[in-house]
């Protein structure tokens, strides 16, 4: 989302709440489409609807709504739906509203407002408007050709040197003389591509059309350029590099794969068109074709992963403005298109989310300057500087510093994560790259003359724009900084695909660490369009077979890319979506293909137990007893049958739930004749993952989950209360023990800081998610953590940041019961430990917010349900368990029911707002 868009939507629900408070009725707010506020070319032809509710009354809902959508701003402000009118609709929903109006053709735009009727049957006004539009939904609505320039040829030893080509450039005067009305432009590269109008950049993307396997689908982008165009001539032009199409990819260079770069294309193209639309009702369309002009600029190298070099003395002043004499450029080439199918891209594209500034200056070895920006991100820097004309300045990027305070580089591997600026001279000169980024806290910069200031030096923070939904703050500082460091990991890993790592020579859409963490990712951040994306992505590389693959995109393979615990993923994130915003869609999207996977799991097992196969990752990282391979995938394959009955029943297939239900008894039954002692422990395979995985995929028997969570629970304490897990089965310990009577112990781990744990690697500096917990020690320095093996030692990686759906569901209790937290559960797991814990999740109907504090003899509870929500609210058994409800008797309180006074804890039944609960 656009910052400034953000700062709106944030106004304009302050409005509506403000409103509601006035009125003490119900007033919707936040209105999107498909996830996203007002959205440019979307394509699909049912997009869906979505809007929160505010009021200051509690216990409030929606009894009734109206939708009008009209095709222009003026119709909709008079009520006239031309497009779509609901009239009154008897129904809570509030999200996942499918478009049912006339049918939307390409271009069209859609004007659309929100009514609701609440409990008591008053209306409220009307929402301020909302807006969509259309993309092009027909090949036949493209005019023009694909264009390209050729750079040269790679003729160098793929193994021993880089091939970096230049940047093309690409420009296109045209005139116009009548007075504009509304004009957009729709493009896409094979590459990536920035576009100009009048000597501006056009939108806030960057990376765009982002990644995608080009061969099934390439993504376009729209703008809105009416406010850029001018009367007479205009000039468009456009930028376009190597990006994930031709350029380097991953860690093809390190395992000396045959195919290094090029791995859907060898010269990067262009495609798109302007078209405008007069006050007087016609029509005109620029679109690429050879008549447009091309050439190389001041980008000499560009490339995702290894930089990008620019020469200030070669920049072309005014080449995408009117008046620029482009005499030497050349006529641009036809190009072959990728296969793909042209869809509009479905969520937001790369941008600037921040700028930050150095928090100090190092001077290592003379001349070298290391600027320290205070935390791991992903992105790139704004140099300020002045020089001598032909000064050339290297900038390179990394993690961590050695003990002498130089630069640590050893883990990017065959990344060279640099960049080079060569002065024009003449004053000061700034420059951002475009068409790389890196991972990184400290960027070097050699080759000045004097020594800079702060100044010299700013950091862009780049991200796929996933919104923040949460807060979290609890007792203990440590874990203030701990959950500080997972958002920051997510936030640099969710570019464009979920990488593993923004660093290294990886940078892969890695389907096991997508798996575990979705859930932590979905309570922390509004993922549903993002993952939306990769689902698309992944569903693209799915194997002929029906596995899914490690990562996706999938560009390059080896045999059997494949792995029980990482393939999953397949069915587990689009469960997740389910889950957390009720979204079926994604369901139907993903299910022919979920299907043939899970055919693949049954017709490899031998008598439903799934052996293990593929890369065989197991428990990615354990520093205990490893987990089995055969254990992972026969657990990870009952764990995808129970899913996918779930989701079957939420789609209407019947007889599918049914037939998934059935499957995971059968794979339960031979489950545990395998692995399930008669006392509950689990032979050959007695490791802390093995059981985590067991209680939290209901593969125990009833009457032997106590003891299987009882034995998990004393190899800890044997353990010297840390973990001996790995990726697998790190976040799943912390949810077996919470759900099975050990909250005490979850919270020990929580709050450990001896090795390993997270508190160590917070005790040795750490500003981000590791990928081992030993990454750094100030004792050992690398070496204790894979310094010595830096083809494995990422800073930033967000898998076992998992711990985030512990904190949200465990810790403070925020829980759906059924999909998409209309009906929620607050479940807070109290812990005189910790003392006290509070956050909130903006779910998709709203902000839940879960506080807690022990304090003397008193446990005081804050809690808020959203609007058009109810919650089960458990109290827990605490002192004299005298409960009060905002300084009330519990049983004299208004709008609370008593649901039950079970052993621990009374359940009550809460609709919307705020309470106070104390207990004593």
């Amino acid at each position: 989302m656009k910052p400034y868009l953000l700062l709106i939507v944030i106004l304009v629900s302050g409005i509506y709440t403000g409103n509601a408070r006035e009125n003490g009725k119900i007033a919707p707010g936040y209105l999107r489409c498909e996830y996203k506020v007002d959205p440019l070319g979307i394509d699909v032809t049912s997009p869906r609807l979505s809007w929160e509710l505010h009021s200051d009354q509690k216990n409030q809902y929606q009894s009734a709504y109206q939708v009008m959508v009209a095709s222009s701003i003026e119709k909709l402000n008079n009520d006239e739906a031309d497009l779509w009118d609901t009239g009154k609709v008897a129904s809570a929903l509030t999200n996942q509203l499918p478009y049912s109006g006339r049918e939307l053709l390409s271009r069209q735009d859609c004007y659309w407002k929100v009514r609701v009727w609440n409990a008591d049957d008053e209306v409220s006004a009307w929402s301020e408007p909302a807006y969509w539009s259309m993309g092009l939904m027909r090949y036949a609505d493209w005019s023009g050709t694909w264009i390209t320039h050729r750079t040269g040829v790679n003729n160098k030893d793929k193994y021993k040197e880089l091939y970096l080509p230049p940047a093309r450039y690409f420009r296109k005067s045209f005139a116009l003389d009548k007075k504009v009305k509304k004009a957009r432009a729709y493009f896409t590269s094979a590459g990536i591509f920035e576009l100009r109008l009048n000597g501006k950049k056009v939108g806030q993307d960057h990376f765009a059309p982002g990644w995608t396997d080009y061969d099934k689908r390439i993504y376009y982008v729209t703008y809105d350029i009416t406010d850029q165009l001018v009367r007479g001539e205009n000039v468009v032009g456009a930028v376009v590099a190597d990006g994930w199409y031709a350029g380097y990819i991953g860690f093809a260079l390190l395992i000396r794969n045959e195919r290094v770069r090029e791995f859907y294309g060898v010269d990067p193209a262009v495609y798109g068109q302007v078209e405008v639309e007069y006050e007087d009702g016609s029509r005109e369309i620029i679109a690429t074709d050879q008549s447009w002009q091309a050439s190389q600029g001041p980008v000499r190298e560009a490339d995702i992963l290894m930089g990008e070099s620019y020469d200030a003395r070669m920049e072309m002043p005014g080449w995408d403005r009117p008046g620029y004499d482009a005499e030497t450029w050349k006529q641009s080439r036809p190009s072959f298109p990728p296969e793909g199918k042209l869809e509009a891209y479905p969520t937001e594209p790369v941008r600037h989310i921040e700028e930050i500034q150095p928090l100090s200056i190092a001077e290592p070895e003379k001349g070298v300057y290391i600027f320290d920006l205070g935390k791991n991100f992903a992105g790139v820097v704004r140099l300020k500087t002045e020089g001598k004309r032909g000064q050339k300045i290297t900038l390179r990027y990394g993690e961590m510093l050695h003990d002498n305070g130089t630069l640590m580089t050893e883990n990017l591997r065959k990344a060279r994560a640099t960049d080079y600026y060569t002065l024009k001279g003449g004053g000061v000169e700034e420059w951002t790259p475009k068409f790389t980024y890196h991972g990184f806290r400290y960027v070097e910069i050699s080759g000045l003359t004097e020594r800079p200031g702060k100044d010299a030096v700013t950091g862009i923070v780049m991200n796929s724009p996933t919104p923040q939904t949460s807060t979290f703050r609890a007792g203990n500082e440590m874990n203030n900084t701990l959950y500080e460091n997972i958002l920051t990991t997510q936030f640099a890993n969710f570019f464009e695909v979920p990488t593993d790592c923004p660093q290294r020579d990886e940078r892969l859409g890695w389907t096991g660490d997508a798996q575990i963490y979705v859930r932590s990712a979905a309570y922390n951040a509004d993922v549903a369009s993002f993952f939306t994306k990769w689902l698309a992505d992944l569903d693209d590389a799915q194997r002929s077979y029906g596995a899914y693959p490690n990562y996706a995109p999938f560009p390059y393979s080896r045999a059997d890319q494949f792995s029980p615990g990482w393939m999953d993923a397949g069915i587990i994130v689009p469960h997740t979506l389910y889950e957390m915003y009720g979204d079926t869609r994604i369901i139907e999207i993903m299910y022919a293909g979920m299907k043939k996977f899970m055919e693949f799991q049954l017709e490899a097992s031998e008598g439903y137990i799934r052996p293990p196969g593929g890369m065989n990752f197991g428990d990615w990282l354990a520093v205990g007893q490893q987990v089995s391979d055969g254990f992972v995938a026969a657990a990870y394959f009952a764990h995808d049958a129970r899913l996918m009955s779930e989701m079957a029943g939420a789609i209407g297939n019947e007889e599918d739930a049914g037939y998934y239900a059935q499957l995971f008894e059968h794979i339960k039954k031979a489950f545990v004749e395998k692995y399930i002692g008669e006392d509950g422990i689990i032979t050959n395979d007695d490791t802390e993952t093995a059981y985590a995985l067991a209680l939290c995929f209901d593969l125990y028997p009833e009457h032997l989950a106590a003891r299987g969570a009882a034995r998990l629970a004393s190899m800890i304490r044997n353990n010297g209360d840390v973990f001996s897990t790995g990726f697998l089965g790190t976040k799943h310990v912390m949810l077996a023990l919470s759900e099975n009577g050990y909250s005490d112990l979850a919270y020990d781990l929580f709050m450990q800081t001896k090795y390993p744990s997270w508190g160590y690697s917070i005790k040795n500096g750490s500003t981000s998610i590791w990928e081992r917990w030993n990454s750094y020690t100030r004792e050992d320095g690398f070496g204790g953590g894979g310094g010595n093996n830096a083809r494995m030692n990422s800073f930033s990686h967000y898998s076992f940041g998992a711990v985030a759906e512990w904190m949200f569901r465990y810790g403070l209790g925020i829980e759906t019961e059924g999909a998409g937290f209309r009906n929620i559960i607050i479940r807070p797991q109290v812990s005189a430990r910790m003392k006290a814990m509070q956050g909130s999740y903006r779910s998709i109907n709203g902000k839940i917010s879960s506080g807690w504090q022990i304090k003397g003899n008193t446990l005081r509870m804050d809690i808020e349900i959203p609007v058009n929500t109810k919650a089960k609210v458990y109290i827990p058994a605490f002192g004299k368990n005298n409960i009060r409800v905002d300084g009330r008797p519990l049983r004299k309180a208004d709008g609370l029911t008593i649901l039950s006074e079970e052993p621990g804890y009374t359940v009550l039944q809460a609709g919307s707002g705020k309470y106070v609960f104390t207990c004593e």
